[in-house]
């Protein structure tokens, strides 16, 4: 399981968000990885950070939170087995939200991805997300890591955005090396 880099509670918390605001009817794992996907872009564009600090995999219906794929999947911790899954893709959750792990800013980019995306249907948004940075990486191959380079381009990251995701990065890293 690739380490999200805010720790796995803010991503399982970010999801935990979405997921209970989804009628029970319409909770897709695809849909939930989708909406996820627009609030990191656009919480990335607007404070330099992601919200759920996952990495996406380009796969055949666009990206995935790999972490978060492994937790539904149940490859994590038993602490952090909360998704139920079900036939074609539907899952539920045994675990409420935390909101001590999200930000305001969090929250709002998550309510307007949510907004914006929750009522789509799958195949809109396959077509939403198959754009510049998941084409880039497809094209390397399924099951390849989206280069944040990518992303940034694909947000029209300005400079100021990109050296805040540069030095973010490279402290997250040196503390990475640090803890061991």
């Amino acid at each position: 399981m690739i380490n999200p880099i805010y720790g796995t509670e803010v991503l399982l918390n970010a999801a935990l968000w979405v997921a209970e605001r989804l009628p029970e009817q319409d909770r897709r794992i695809h849909k939930l990885f989708k909406i996820l996907w627009f609030a990191d872009l656009l919480h990335l564009k607007q404070y330099g950070r992601s919200v759920t600090g996952d990495t996406y995999i380009a796969m055949n219906y666009g990206p995935v939170p790999s972490a978060l794929y492994d937790m539904i999947k149940g490859n994590c911790s038993p602490e952090l087995r909360v998704f139920t899954q079900y036939d074609k893709g539907f899952f539920d959750i045994s675990k409420k939200c935390n909101m001590d792990y999200l930000s305001e800013s969090d929250v709002e980019t998550l309510q307007k991805a949510f907004d914006e995306n929750a009522k789509l249907s799958f195949d809109g948004l396959v077509q939403k997300s198959h754009s510049s940075a998941w084409n880039s990486a497809w094209k390397e191959g399924e099951n390849t890591s989206i280069r944040m380079s990518e992303i940034l381009d694909e947000i029209d990251a300005d400079d100021e955005i990109r050296e805040i995701v540069k030095n973010e990065r490279e402290t997250m890293a040196a503390l990475s090396v640090k803890n061991g």
